[in-house]
């Protein structure tokens, strides 16, 4: 049996308290999100321009005709 059916089988949270938890999830979305804005889609974003970068710049080894 489900245990929190037992506890709370009657009772009706307060909206404050459902507000209250709905803001904590979204704070919790949110710092995930900047986290991976941060550690990975930042990150990934300078290695693909560095390498365009490389790509674009002349071999140095190359002999130019």
């Amino acid at each position: 049996m489900n245990p929190f059916k037992k506890i709370l089988h009657d009772e009706k949270l307060p909206d404050t308290l459902k507000d209250k938890v709905m803001g904590d999830i979204e704070l919790i979305k949110l710092s995930l999100d900047f986290t991976d804005l941060i550690a990975v889609k930042y990150p990934a974003t300078l290695q693909e321009l560095f390498t365009i970068k490389d790509k674009n710049k002349p071999d140095p080894n190359k002999k130019q005709s």
